[in-house]
């Protein structure tokens, strides 16, 4: 008897955990961050789930001669973007982990 509260405790905290990482999941979706190239000719807007909302391209960027700049300027804003998001997907999930584990 005393297993059978056991799991059906355990499987009520797993049901709790899967809600909040939901709760997160749609939090991370909302929320949002624009992150800018070291020269901030270029920035690039998008969300804690890693997709691009937006790109600026400083228009001294917009010619032939400095494709070379502007790519650069563009993978290095992206980069930094999606690292800065990724930084921001792990601390939320870290948090709503702990609160499981501590039975918060």
């Amino acid at each position: 008897m005393q297993n059978n509260q056991d799991l059906m405790k355990m499987l009520g905290g797993m049901d709790k955990l899967r809600e909040s990482l939901a709760e997160v999941e749609k939090s991370l979706k909302n929320g949002s961050m624009t992150v800018a190239s070291q020269n901030n000719l270029v920035s690039v807007s998008i969300n804690h789930q890693q997709e691009v909302l937006d790109l600026f391209i400083d228009n001294s960027l917009l010619s032939p001669a400095r494709a070379g700049l502007l790519k650069a300027s563009v993978v290095e804003a992206i980069n930094e973007a999606v690292r800065s998001s990724r930084n921001k997907m792990i601390e939320e999930t870290a948090r709503v982990v702990s609160q499981f584990n501590t039975g918060g």
